[in-house]
């Protein structure tokens, strides 16, 4: 239904429920600086048919050139894309059919802590609209949201706190 394989959707949900394993996905994805002019760093990105290279620069401001989107951008529009996407799948698997539906993304961010200028937050607030036509109660579609707000995994993570590891490997010692 309008672009969700509902029968897919579903058979993955009853797998989960006999092996709460199978649900797990590792991803390990990894790019390289580029300090020859262009943008800064680029990535081969693999999906399941196929592959993508993404690149990224900094702003001007910030040191970069501008010649590609900035990280931040990729955040943004993972964040949005992957909500505007669960609540597109929670319509199908509600049979709800969605003839068009447009997300946007805004916010603000304060350049000032990536410059050691202060300790402000970089981003204080994300908002995410949607913009559904589909024939539904306003009802419909409010049960619609707050079941993408609970399960879509972007808000998730910008809601709660996600353990972060980092480390700085001399080249020598790269696994």
């Amino acid at each position: 239904m309008h672009n969700v394989d509902v029968e897919a959707v579903e058979q993955t949900a009853a797998r989960g429920r006999e092996d709460e394993a199978s649900l797990r996905m590792p991803v390990q994805l990894s790019g390289d600086w580029h300090p020859e002019g262009g943008p800064q760093f680029r990535a081969t990105i693999p999906y399941p048919q196929g592959e993508v290279e993404l690149a990224v620069d900094f702003p001007p401001p910030m040191g970069g050139t501008g010649a590609a989107p900035n990280p931040l951008a990729y955040c943004f529009f993972g964040g949005l894309a992957c909500y505007a996407m669960s609540f597109a799948t929670e319509a199908a698997r509600d049979g709800v059919e969605v003839r068009a539906l447009h997300a946007t993304v805004r916010t603000e961010v304060d350049q000032s802590r990536a410059l050691g200028l202060s300790d402000r937050p970089p981003v204080e607030r994300i908002e995410w609209e949607l913009e559904v036509d589909a024939d539904a109660s306003a009802a419909t579609i409010e049960r619609l949201k707050a079941q993408a707000d609970d399960h879509c995994p972007g808000a998730y993570c910008l809601r709660n706190p996600i353990a972060l590891e980092t480390r700085v490997l001399q080249a020598e010692e790269r696994p």
